[in-house]
């Protein structure tokens, strides 16, 4: 099986301390042991936001052109700091039929219990999405009680960076849409704003 490893951290201090290589070594170690054939070892370092990280974005671009069949981690919070950032960017690899290795975390997606424990983590997701929905609707509730006009705010999304990994990254909508937390139209519109040529 082919793979790719990715590592990351947050400071630089990180980065002199050896964290870094202590990462790639681990998963060095863990492909050689399991079988894979490691083909690439993407890392970043002093950034979190999943769309400002180039190696992340280039290591997606090669999962979704179907470079590898697994990605390693060391663990859960390398790959992405919140729970929501985590199911969404695993589900999106799971629809390219690329397996998720997090170590330290044990989880495994092409195994039984790692596929349980990534439900787990996606159950967790859908209740803080129902929670917001619920808060929302209250909220909206409230405001018609006391007479206030209603409606969908536009959402700040960074124009340039859509850009860029439609154009230069060669993302679908669909998959900026995921990482972006907004929908595959709200992609397109924005786009369109641009004057980009939709493929």
């Amino acid at each position: 099986m082919k793979a790719y490893g990715y590592a990351r951290v947050s400071t630089e201090q990180q980065v002199k301390s050896g964290s870094l290589n202590q990462q790639k070594k681990s998963i060095a170690h863990y492909c050689k042991a399991r079988g894979y054939e490691l083909v690439h070892l993407y890392s970043d370092a002093g950034v979190s936001a999943l769309s400002h990280r180039p190696e992340w974005t280039e290591l997606m671009q090669r999962l979704e052109a179907g470079g590898a069949q697994a990605v390693v981690v060391t663990k859960l919070d390398r790959w992405g700091r919140s729970v929501k950032d985590l199911v969404m960017s695993i589900d999106q690899i799971h629809q390219w039929k690329v397996n998720f290795v997090s170590i330290g975390d044990s989880i495994d997606t092409s195994t039984p219990n790692g596929r349980l424990l990534f439900h787990i983590l996606s159950a967790f997701a859908e209740f803080d999405r129902e929670n917001i929905k619920e808060r929302l609707a209250a909220g909206r509730e409230r405001a018609r009680a006391q007479g206030k006009t209603l409606h969908r705010p536009r959402k700040d999304l960074n124009m340039r960076e859509i850009k860029r990994l439609y154009d230069e990254v060669h993302l679908s909508a669909s998959a900026i849409g995921k990482l972006m937390g907004v929908s595959h139209n709200t992609i397109l519109s924005r786009l369109r704003e641009m004057g980009v040529e939709i493929r």
